[in-house]
């Protein structure tokens, strides 16, 4: 008998997986993180929220972060952290490492739903029609809002992400964050 409690269900964390594992979003979402210190949940967040046809502002961003900041602290990065070590580490033999490894990644897999379902506890989206313009524009805000500076090979994987999200051509998906971009991270 299992002791393991099924999280509620998350409108959230469905959209999460089923965007995540849409071709080229993984590996665009993590060099994201990696290179600019972005937190994949708040990018996904800004997706979730233009799906939802709404634009996050700064207090939004601001209360996202309240609900975030401990667990990314505390549970994420610590996860994270030791599931790269074993990855890379050379003291344990890999066969003995990976299944260990493997372990660490499910509960920093559940760790990420966690924080996702605190943050959407402090969302109040309304069902609008998705709009990737919005979403495009929440993008743009949160790497203003965590002061990100964002390189062209920063910029094609957000247009990637959006792309895919909205299922739209990452040209367009490009055109809307130049866009967003130029209007000054101005929510509507």
């Amino acid at each position: 008998m299992s002791d393991a409690v099924k999280p509620p269900p998350s409108a959230f964390w469905d959209f999460t997986l089923s965007i995540y594992r849409r071709d080229g979003v993984s590996p665009a979402l993590i060099a994201l993180q990696d290179r600019l210190g972005l937190d994949v949940n708040f990018l996904l967040a800004c997706l979730y929220a233009g799906s939802h046809g709404a634009a996050l502002a700064d207090a939004d961003f601001a209360r996202l972060e309240d609900a975030a900041a401990p667990l990314r602290k505390h549970l994420i990065h610590p996860l994270r952290q030791v599931r790269r070590w074993l990855k890379d580490q050379s003291t344990i033999a890999k066969e003995s490492a990976d299944p260990i490894r493997r372990a660490v990644l499910a509960q920093e897999i559940e760790s990420e739903g966690l924080q996702q379902r605190a943050m959407e506890a402090r969302l109040a989206l309304a069902s609008g029609a998705a709009d990737p313009a919005l979403a495009a524009g929440n993008l743009a805000r949160y790497l203003a809002w965590s002061k990100a500076t964002a390189a062209a090979p920063d910029l094609d994987g957000l247009a990637l992400v959006l792309a895919r999200a909205f299922e739209e051509p990452a040209e367009t998906a490009r055109s809307r964050l130049a866009k967003a971009n130029a209007e000054g991270h101005k929510p509507n």
